[in-house]
């Protein structure tokens, strides 16, 4: 992808989503909007990355991973100055049996590490 962004940085901004949180809201947001964090410049340069919700795949939510062009670190800025919209990671969240969505997380934690 040539990104540059470490997988470290990626998993330590994983363990900070409130999955479980995250899992419910996805289940009424629209396609498109963000799930975590809360769109404003502070959380976008404090937490980097954002995940928005995907399409719903046989009772699914899918959970993207993407760059916030406010990033305070230097590598996801810059990938998010080239390309806000593409997708570092996708996982799925199963709000029926994984509320508390561990799955999503090391969903895409693991495509992550497959996509780089």
């Amino acid at each position: 992808m040539g990104h540059g962004i470490s997988v470290k940085t990626v998993k330590a901004f994983l363990k900070a989503v409130p999955f479980s949180r995250i899992v419910q809201k996805a289940q009424t947001a629209t396609v498109g909007s963000r799930l975590f964090p809360s769109r404003t410049p502070k959380n976008d340069a404090n937490h980097n990355f954002r995940i928005d919700r995907g399409a719903e795949v046989n009772g699914k939510v899918e959970m993207i991973l993407q760059a916030n062009k406010n990033a305070s670190n230097p590598k996801v800025k810059e990938a998010a100055q080239k390309n806000s919209h593409a997708i570092l990671a996708k996982g799925y969240a199963d709000p029926t049996n994984d509320p508390d969505g561990d799955a999503a997380e090391e969903a895409l934690a693991a495509d992550f590490e497959a996509r780089k």
